[in-house]
């Protein structure tokens, strides 16, 4: 079993809020910590592929949840 929670911090949501406005969210973060935008600095790519992969778990939990 996943550590959802992780991922709902990750991406600064509480688990409560629809997926839509989690998507909207994760739009928000990704495109704050894209490489392009932040000269491919190392920090920014590593927040921008957890934001990435805390998405794609939530969005695969709440598929096998329902």
């Amino acid at each position: 079993m996943i550590n959802i929670n992780k991922y709902y911090r990750t991406l600064g949501v509480t688990g409560n809020e629809d997926i839509r406005v989690i998507k909207k969210i994760y739009m928000k973060v990704a495109q704050k910590y894209h490489p392009d935008k932040n000269n491919n600095s190392a920090d920014s790519i590593e927040k921008f592929i957890d934001a990435k992969d805390a998405y794609e778990k939530i969005i695969k939990f709440r598929k096998d949840v329902s």
